[in-house]
């Protein structure tokens, strides 16, 4: 499975979670394929403070077609800050069903 990720948000939450998945892969005994969007954190914040869901929504959106275009086959936000946005994204993507 490759998996995308939008870090950068938190990059010390990016770099959490590069380290668990590595390490549980490593486990699995199988290869790591991992594509890493970086987000904005200031985006975020003004998007967050002036309660703009849809617009960081398309900026999710975006991400989330780079890392699909990527291969990734799923998408994690590394931030738990980053996740409040639209419920409904623009277009219908399988990588975007954590959005719906």
């Amino acid at each position: 499975m490759h998996i995308g990720l939008i870090g950068g948000i938190g990059v010390a939450a990016t770099v959490a979670y590069y380290q668990r998945l590595t390490r549980a892969v490593a486990d699995l005994g199988k290869p790591l394929e991992l594509t890493i969007s970086h987000g904005d954190v200031h985006t975020l914040i003004r998007n967050n403070l002036a309660d703009d869901r849809q617009a960081q929504a398309n900026i999710y959106a975006k991400a989330i077609d780079q890392l699909a275009g990527a291969g990734a086959d799923c998408v994690a936000i590394t931030s738990l800050g980053g996740i409040s946005v639209s419920r409904r994204p623009r277009q219908s993507h399988p990588c975007r069903s954590f959005l719906q």
